[in-house]
């Protein structure tokens, strides 16, 4: 490219991933030592709706949902189990994702907005999720049980099991994993409570309420 009699150097680069497509355009100006780069990055609208659950329980206490992403195996288990004791918290089951480090942890204690938030933020989870809660009009957190698109739901994994007992759990939450095939021993104290919210979403608009069960 020409400008003002100047001969500009300039390259032109694209990529792209399953949600977005970026775009870097590099050049050079002439007897200046350095280069430049400007970049835009268009990401793809959702057209997959999700099917999730809440984290909100029917009194308005809320179970802890957290969402790790690149985070292995071996120090996701090390974190659970620092924050069972650290806020003396009952059993955590694992899900595994179909990406690889890829992990869904639900405990079913439950606890106020504030306390959850308090925990979540101890945590090495993807931080869209952790503050979710700020951005959401319906205030919860979600996690996605069923398949979304040509990725597989969700697999229950393991239990990371605990002694702790000091916190009320969350009937409806327990039998909702129950259909999920995962054990869940009977010891309470629960709330009593049979109403989950389901809820449809996507990546990129709040949340839709789906139904309870």
């Amino acid at each position: 490219m020409v400008y003002f009699g100047v001969v500009l150097k300039m390259k032109l680069e694209t990529k792209s991933s399953e949600n977005h497509r970026s775009l870097f355009l590099k050049f050079k100006l002439p007897f200046f030592p350095k280069s430049f780069q400007l970049s835009t990055v268009f990401y793809n609208e959702p057209d997959v709706w999700v099917h999730g659950y809440s984290s909100r329980t029917k009194s308005g206490r809320y179970v802890l949902f957290h969402d790790y992403d690149n985070l292995d195996l071996v120090s996701v288990v090390s974190e659970l189990r620092w924050l069972q004791k650290k806020f003396k918290l009952s059993n955590y089951y694992i899900f595994k994702l179909d990406r690889e480090n890829s992990f869904h942890a639900v405990c079913l204690d439950s606890f106020s907005i504030a306390e959850a938030y308090e925990i979540q933020k101890a945590t090495s989870c993807d931080l869209a999720f952790i503050h979710s809660i700020k951005r959401l009009e319906t205030k919860e957190w979600i996690l996605r049980w069923d398949a979304k698109g040509n990725r597989a739901a969700p697999e229950f994994y393991t239990t990371i099991d605990s002694k702790n007992n000091k916190h009320i759990k969350s009937s409806a939450h327990a039998a909702f994993l129950r259909k999920l095939d995962v054990f869940i021993p009977k010891k309470g104290p629960w709330d009593g409570f049979k109403k989950l919210a389901l809820v449809d979403y996507n990546t990129a608009n709040r949340t839709k309420p789906a139904g309870v069960v």
